[in-house]
């Protein structure tokens, strides 16, 4: 049996908090995993993996029109975004990322489909984020991940970097054919 989660799971929390708004207390996290620091490119390593902040993966602007089907400037924002070589270097590299969990696909109870965020309040608490904010991971067959939501996760895998279109339209520029994730509670 699949369920495809199509409400922004993580947003839960932000209803509870009433329509004036305040926001969740974030859960605490105890013993949270020890982890070099990440500040570009490549930083440095967990085990085979290249350990990427987002700070490279969204340091740089990348423009979505609105419609790129209708809209008739579309097509020169689209053709005017680049995607830096630096970025463009990690295609197809084993790297590490820590970040947030949005899950999107769920089987037998465990995540198969997820997103990882940079930041959980750009997608939770009114922004959306922007399109290098993200990485949309599958995990492969039978090998499903636990949720973990409202908690910092390092994320392993290999990425791939270019423009992943759907029916016409821009839906991301990063994909992670996931391995495995380090977080609170996990054992890999």
């Amino acid at each position: 049996m699949i369920l495809v989660i199509t409400v922004i799971a993580g947003c839960a929390n932000n209803l509870k908090a009433g329509a004036g708004g305040s926001k969740p207390k974030p859960k605490e996290v105890v013993n949270p995993p020890k982890l070099p620091k990440a500040t570009s490119a490549k930083a440095g390593k967990i085990g085979d993996y290249s350990l990427i902040d987002f700070k490279a993966l969204a340091g740089f602007k990348y423009e979505v029109p609105d419609d790129p089907i209708t809209d008739p400037k579309a097509k020169a924002i689209l053709e005017n975004n680049q995607i830096p070589k630096t970025v463009k270097k990690l295609n197809k590299q084993k790297i590490a990322i820590t970040g947030y969990m949005l899950p999107l696909r769920v089987e037998e109870g465990k995540i198969t489909e997820f997103l990882v965020l940079r930041d959980q309040s750009a997608c939770c608490f009114g922004a959306v984020p922007k399109i290098n904010e993200w990485i949309n991971v599958r995990m492969p067959k039978g090998k499903g991940v636990k949720p973990l939501m409202d908690v910092r996760v390092t994320f392993f895998g290999v990425l791939k970097v270019g423009e992943v279109l759907e029916n016409g339209y821009l839906v991301g520029i990063y994909e992670m054919d996931g391995h495995k994730i380090n977080g609170p509670g996990v054992s890999n």
